[in-house]
C-alpha cells in the first residue's frame, strides 16, 4: 500500500516536472520569435486614402473623400471637420515600433483577438488594416496589428487620439481666439457692453483699457475680469449637439429665435491659425460673432451662433456662470487706483475732524507729505487707499453713518478730483461711495486699519519718523 502511494506521487511529480518542460519550451520559443526593432512599421497620408474606417468599442464611423474634402458616408449633410481627420492622420504618417512578433498564433493574448480599434484605409491598391490592443504595462507601450500581419509594440501610444463616434468630427462652431478683444454685448439675462479703449479720456487715470459704455457714460472695467469672461465663452463644451442642419423651425423649436442672451463680439484675430499668438507681428483681420443661449429649465440650455446650422447642448451650469455677466462683476476690484505721483492734496475727514495734505513729488526722493508744512507719513496710508477692494460689487445698499471719507486731488489741469467715502454697514463691512455712486462693499478691517494710520500719521506730524525708527532700533 505505501509503495503504491510512493509510485502515485511520483507519477505526479513527473507529470509536473514534463509540464513545466512543455511551458519553458514554449515561453523559449516565444521569446526568440520577439525582435527588437527601431524602425517604421507602417506610414499613410491623408492624399492616398479615399475611405477611412474606425471602429472604436461600440462606436463606428465611416467617411470618404471626394475632391479632398472628407463626407459622412451616411450623411453628407453632416459638416465633417477636415482639420480633426488631418490629426488622425498625422498619427499614422510614421509610426514607428521597438519590438516585432512575427509568426503569431495567438493574437488573443495581445488584445488583438477582439481589438479595442480597429482602423481601416482604403486606398487605390487596396485596404490597409491597423488593430490596436493591450496596452504593456511593462514596456510603457501599446500591441497593434498592421494588415493581419504582425504584432508591433510601437513607440508613441495614439490609441485615445481615435474616436468612432461620429460627433467627434463635427465641424463645432467656436468663439474666435481673439489676439485683441475691441466690443462685446450681452443682452438678456446678462447684460454688457465693453468697449477697448485704451488711450480714452474718460476717468482720473490712464490705467484701464476696458470701459463699460452706456450712451455717454464710460465706466472703468478690469482687463483681467474681460480676459476670463472671453475664456468662459470660449471654453463652453460644444460636443453635443441637437441637430447639425438646423432649420428656422428648430430655432424656433429650442427657444433660440427670442434667446435669453445674445452675445455679440468684435475683435481682431490671427489670419494664420498656425501663428504664433505671442508673436507682436502676427497679421489679423477682424472678425465679428453673434450667439445666442437659451435656458429652457434647470436641466436643458441650448446655444446656437448666427449663421450655423448647428444647435448645441449646453450644460445648464455654463449657462448660468455666462448669465452672471454685468457691470458689477466686470468692474475692477479696486476702489480708486490712484497715481500717486500725480496727486496735488489729499483732503481727509474723520469724525469731526477734516485734514488737507498737501503731497510733493520729487523724482528721486518720492513724495513728501505735508500738514501746514509739517511732515506727516502717509506712505502706508497712501498704499492701503489704493489697496481698498470690494468684497461685494453694486449699489443697493443701507448706508449708516460715515466713518470716515478722503478727496484726492490731482495735479493735472483741471485739478481733477476723486471723493470716496465710507459709510456704515455691518460688522464685517462698510459701503463704499466714490464720486457719489455707491460701488459696493469694503472690508471694515481695511477701512479701520486705514483709518488708523492716517490718524497715526496726522497725530505724529513733524516727527522724523526714519530718524525715531532708527533710534528706538538702536536702544
Amino acid at each position: 500500500m505505501r509503495r503504491k502511494k510512493t509510485l502515485i506521487i511520483l507519477c505526479i511529480i513527473l507529470a509536473v516536472a514534463i509540464v513545466a518542460i512543455v511551458i519553458e519550451h514554449a515561453v523559449k520559443q516565444h521569446v526568440d520569435k520577439i525582435n527588437t526593432v527601431d524602425e517604421e512599421v507602417f506610414a499613410i497620408t491623408n492624399d492616398e486614402v479615399t475611405n477611412l474606417s474606425v471602429e472604436y468599442g461600440s462606436d463606428s464611423v465611416t467617411l470618404e473623400k471626394t475632391d479632398d474634402v472628407w463626407h459622412y458616408t451616411e450623411d453628407a449633410d453632416f459638416p465633417v471637420d477636415q482639420d480633426k481627420v488631418a490629426d488622425l492622420f498625422s498619427n499614422f504618417e510614421s509610426v514607428h515600433a521597438s519590438f516585432i512578433i512575427d509568426d503569431v498564433t495567438d493574437y488573443a493574448q495581445y488584445g488583438l483577438g477582439a481589438p479595442q480599434a480597429t482602423v481601416t484605409f482604403t486606398t487605390a491598391d487596396g485596404d490597409r488594416v491597423v488593430t490596436f490592443g493591450d496596452y504593456s504595462t511593462i514596456d510603457q507601450k501599446r500591441y497593434i496589428c498592421v494588415d493581419g500581419g504582425s504584432v508591433y509594440l510601437i513607440d508613441t501610444d495614439f490609441l485615445e487620439d481615435l474616436s468612432g463616434a461620429v460627433g467627434d468630427y463635427l465641424d463645432s462652431d467656436e468663439v474666435y481666439d481673439y489676439q485683441q478683444l475691441t466690443n462685446l454685448t450681452m443682452s438678456g439675462d446678462a447684460s454688457v457692453n465693453v468697449e477697448y479703449d485704451p488711450d480714452g479720456d474718460y476717468t482720473y487715470t490712464d490705467a484701464y483699457d476696458y470701459y463699460s459704455v452706456d450712451g455717454d457714460s464710460h465706466k472703468a472695467l478690469s482687463s483681467s475680469k474681460i480676459d476670463t469672461l472671453l475664456t468662459t465663452l470660449q471654453s463652453m463644451d460644444l460636443s453635443k449637439y441637437e441637430t447639425y442642419k438646423a432649420t428656422s423651425d428648430d430655432v424656433a423649436k429650442y427657444g433660440l429665435d427670442n434667446p435669453n442672451i445674445t452675445v455679440k463680439i468684435t475683435g481682431e484675430v490671427a489670419k494664420d491659425s498656425d501663428e504664433d499668438s505671442d508673436d507682436e507681428d502676427v497679421e489679423t483681420e477682424t472678425k465679428n460673432q453673434t450667439l445666442y443661449l437659451t435656458k429652457k429649465d434647470d436641466d436643458h440650455a441650448y446655444a446656437y451662433f448666427e449663421g450655423s446650422t448647428i444647435i448645441y447642448d449646453l450644460k445648464p451650469e455654463m449657462y448660468d456662470e455666462i448669465a452672471k455677466a454685468s457691470y458689477e462683476s466686470l468692474r475692477p476690484d479696486e476702489i480708486v487706483n490712484i497715481d500717486w505721483t500725480a496727486v496735488d492734496n489729499i483732503a481727509v475727514n474723520i469724525g469731526e475732524d477734516s485734514y488737507i495734505i498737501d503731497v510733493d513729488t520729487d523724482k528721486k526722493d518720492g513724495n513728501t507729505y505735508t500738514i501746514d508744512g509739517e511732515k506727516v507719513d502717509l506712505t502706508a496710508a497712501s498704499s492701503e487707499i489704493n489697496n481698498l477692494s470690494l468684497t461685494d460689487a453694486g449699489s443697493d445698499y443701507s448706508k449708516g453713518a460715515q466713518e470716515m471719507s478722503f478727496t484726492i486731488t490731482l495735479t493735472d489741469d483741471d485739478a481733477t478730483q476723486v471723493k470716496v467715502v465710507l459709510s456704515q454697514y455691518d460688522g464685517n463691512s462698510c459701503v463704499a461711495t466714490v464720486d457719489g455712486e455707491t460701488v459696493g462693499l469694503v472690508s471694515r478691517t481695511s477701512m479701520s486699519t486705514l483709518r488708523e494710520d492716517i490718524t497715526s500719521a496726522i497725530l505724529n506730524k513733524g516727527k522724523d519718523t526714519d530718524k525715531d525708527s532708527d533710534e528706538n532700533a538702536t536702544n
